[in-house]
């Protein structure tokens, strides 16, 4: 039977869809509390009892990235065949072992070999989720429901911050990973049980859709050839203003505490208030600014998030040593990064068939890899030549011009 979004065959009183929504913001949460929070609290104490160099700790961080921008588009056309439920509920596998292994770490070799692991289990934590989270969701709810998925990163860096410290004080540093690899364990359980593929799987609509509003993207009769999206000039245009978008976000987020140490004279404790502020205020921006672009479009949202990026970078140069200004800085910077990601997550929708939604954000990771690897070392290289971040901050600044104008060739979307 079919609805508004609600079966009474099931008995259902609240849309499925939020239970998705729900396992799903659960399971953003404890990946990004290992991905960032676990790396970056944890790092310096594996640093000293290993004995290992910061470039060292640097290739560990690598194999990260690069077994997660790999995968990425495997797991996101494996979501696009075998539904999402699946796809997540096993690489939470590789995601909890991986990290519960790196409490067991005693040299570089299984450090990398291990946090690449972690990195293999995280690539199906993003790209199948939102992808999941579209089909549940009608066409004007996505960036709502985006926008509610999105906090679960910022709140997972930003609380283990807090909470990773009191272990490493009362335990140790090992402790802290294989806590956060049990949980990752059981994440295996929760999603086998509350994921559903698709809303049809149990008569419904998306949340928010009718039976008049919902359309399928491509005719059942015609399929779509997956090489096609190669000649789509939306694929390319958004892949690129990934590129440089992602280039300019990290190169402030890698450098931001480093900038007040090193440059600006800040104590660690006080340059490390410049996290927490951008975890706060990325919050508030990616629940207003998602639901906004449900109201005025995916492209137009892209282009003021680059913008305002940009400026929020210059801000934060021009603040330098005045520390409330550079504040306010860090705090715009972080309400526009918030909404990055998930926003590329709803153009793929926009623009290209539901069928093929994992596949093409997918594929598109691999552009953000690119970005996100290039665009801290180019600026580590020009702080290292200038001995000044200022220039690097400004390239940041630049390349997130450069993706405004990108995505301001973006057509109309294709429902």
């Amino acid at each position: 039977m079919r609805g508004n979004g609600v079966s009474k065959k099931h008995g259902l009183k609240v849309h499925w869809g939020w239970i998705v929504l729900g396992s799903s913001f659960i399971t953003l949460f404890v990946s990004y509390s290992i991905r960032i929070g676990a790396y970056s609290v944890l790092l310096p104490k594996m640093i000293q009892e290993i004995g290992i160099t910061m470039t060292q700790a640097g290739m560990i961080r690598a194999a990260y990235i690069l077994t997660y921008v790999l995968f990425a588009p495997l797991t996101g056309w494996l979501a696009d065949r075998m539904g999402g439920r699946w796809v997540v509920s096993f690489f939470c596998l590789f995601l909890g072992i991986g990290t519960f292994l790196m409490g067991q770490v005693s040299n570089l070799f299984t450090a990398i070999l291990f946090h690449g692991i972690v990195g293999l289990g995280a690539s199906a934590m993003w790209v199948p989720i939102v992808s999941l989270i579209q089909k549940w969701f009608g066409t004007t709810r996505r960036g709502l429901a985006l926008g509610i998925l999105s906090p679960s990163y910022s709140l997972g860096f930003g609380l283990m911050g807090l909470i990773l410290p009191t272990i490493v004080k009362n335990y140790s540093w090992r402790m802290g990973w294989t806590l956060l690899g049990i949980s990752g364990l059981v994440l295996i359980v929760m999603n086998l049980f509350l994921l559903r593929n698709d809303p049809e799987e149990m008569g419904l609509l998306p949340w928010g859709e009718t039976t008049r509003s919902v359309s399928s993207s491509l005719p059942p009769d015609v399929p779509f050839n997956y090489w096609d999206i190669f000649q789509k000039a939306p694929f390319w245009l958004m892949g690129i203003s990934y590129v440089f978008v992602s280039a300019g976000a990290y190169i402030v987020t890698d450098f931001m505490v480093t900038y007040g140490v090193v440059e600006l004279k800040i104590s660690y404790q006080g340059a490390s208030t410049f996290i927490s502020i951008m975890a706060a205020t990325s919050v508030a921006g990616s629940l207003i600014l998602m639901a906004f672009s449900d109201r005025i479009g995916r492209k137009k949202s892209l282009v003021v998030i680059h913008f305002s990026l940009a400026l929020s970078i210059l801000l934060i140069i021009i603040a330098q040593k005045n520390i409330p200004l550079l504040r306010i800085g860090i705090g715009c910077f972080g309400f526009f990064y918030g909404a990055i990601w998930p926003m590329y997550a709803a153009c793929a929708r926009d623009y290209f068939p539901k069928e093929m939604t994992g596949t093409i954000f997918g594929t598109i990771t691999l552009f953000y890899g690119v970005g996100a690897i290039a665009g801290p070392i180019i600026a580590g290289y020009l702080a290292d030549l200038t001995k000044t971040f200022q220039w690097s901050f400004g390239l940041g600044a630049l390349v997130s011009f450069i993706a405004a104008f990108m995505v301001g060739f973006l057509g109309k979307p294709i429902d």
